[in-house]
């Protein structure tokens, strides 16, 4: 399953082609791409962090709303592309 939720989360970051896609709505989307294994919300946020460690994607936090983006890296981008 973590594999596919990590899956899910580089095809979607690629297909907003660059632009930041909040947490929530990626977390939604690697949810539905992966119902099948019915993962929770914690189990697409541990991915999260654990894919930022590998430097595939980068997070940033707006200081005013507090709400939390991501985007591919480079090196995500690379990944994401042979994911296809």
């Amino acid at each position: 399953m973590n594999s596919r939720i990590i899956r899910a989360i580089l095809v979607v970051l690629l297909q907003c082609d660059g632009q930041p896609i909040p947490e929530f709505a990626l977390v939604q989307a690697a949810q539905m791409l992966c119902r099948s294994d019915n993962p929770t919300e914690d189990d697409v946020r541990e991915r999260l962090r654990e894919v930022e460690a590998q430097q595939f994607i980068s997070g940033a936090t707006d200081p005013l709303t507090k709400e939390r983006t991501w985007t591919l890296t480079t090196k995500g981008i690379h990944k994401a592309r042979q994911l296809r």
